[in-house]
């Protein structure tokens, strides 16, 4: 930043800083403008430093640390305020570092000495099927056993015939069940007022007649 200031009634702007000869010596004294100066305490500066800013003068107070003013309490480690010069390490014992395990059945703790961790875990096996639907010995979870208990049905083939044929409710078909058409199955072949399967004949019988007295025959 810079000021301006009058000297022997001449104005200078924008002047940064000055310089005055000293008395009785040679050299200069050099007045500097530190009014924009951010530096309000000695809490920004190390212990020792000083500085001037607005025109008053700061002595640093921050301590220089090192890896001794560390110090470990269980598996705490308190760093103090201060400046350090490079990286510090504190070790801490192995007893308090290294945890402890213990597992019981579903519980596992673990111990650093100062806190404890208890964690439980609750392990139930629940088929992922109803039983009655799987073969034998097979569920949703490896460590359960369901028994069948439905008829199962492999691929079958039916032909019609003078009796239905039933598949017996309940039954688990483990194949295609394919029912036979035949394409001889049309009215043209089946006799007028039977209807089989649904196709109602059309099929119409021939009629023989004979005359009585020249006993010729004829159908129609």
């Amino acid at each position: 930043m810079a000021k301006s200031v009058i000297i022997n009634n001449v104005t200078y702007s924008d002047v940064p800083y000055i310089e005055v000869p000293l008395s009785g010596s040679s050299g200069n004294a050099e007045f500097y403008d530190t009014s924009d100066a951010t530096l309000d305490s000695g809490g920004k500066m190390l212990s020792g430093v000083t500085a001037y800013a607005d025109g008053t003068k700061y002595t640093g107070s921050i301590a220089t640390k090192t890896g001794s003013d560390l110090s470990a309490s269980g598996d705490t480690v308190t760093v103090p305020a201060g400046y350090y010069a490079s990286q510090q390490t504190k070790a801490i014992s192995a007893g308090s570092a290294t945890p402890a395990a213990t597992i019981s059945g579903t519980s596992a703790s673990l111990s650093t000495g100062t806190n404890t961790l208890t964690l439980s875990k609750t392990i139930s096996n629940t088929p992922q099927v109803t039983a009655g639907y799987v073969a034998s010995g097979t569920a949703g979870n490896s460590s359960v056993s369901l028994t069948a208990s439905v008829t199962t049905k492999a691929a079958a083939t039916y032909t019609p015939g003078t009796s239905d044929q039933t598949i017996a409710s309940g039954t688990y078909l483990t194949g295609a069940q394919t029912i036979s058409g035949d394409a001889d199955l049309v009215a043209a072949n089946i006799k007028s007022g039977v209807t089989i399967f649904g196709v109602e004949g059309s099929l119409t019988s021939a009629v023989v007649s004979q005359d009585a007295s020249t006993k010729v025959l004829s159908i129609s």
